[in-house]
């Protein structure tokens, strides 16, 4: 499945209001919504990472996988 841009804006909006405070957001890909809570901020952290290096590969052609990484909250 190639992912959008849409889709890295979803799960980045998801994030975001996770760590604004709210318990549970839900995530609309493909057709296909999910619901995520705090505890799943991990999952999020690494399907954002996994759709970035999709839309990436789109977007220069290269076809290498790039990555990224973040660091937990201190």
């Amino acid at each position: 499945m190639a992912f959008t841009s849409t889709d890295l804006t979803a799960i980045e909006q998801a994030m975001v209001a996770i760590a604004s405070g709210e318990r549970v957001v839900e995530v609309t890909i493909a057709g296909k919504t999910i619901k995520y809570q705090a505890a799943d901020l991990n999952k999020l952290q690494k399907l954002r990472n996994m759709i970035q290096a999709d839309v990436n590969n789109s977007a220069d052609g290269s076809g290498f996988i790039h990555s990224v990484s973040f660091k937990e909250p201190t």
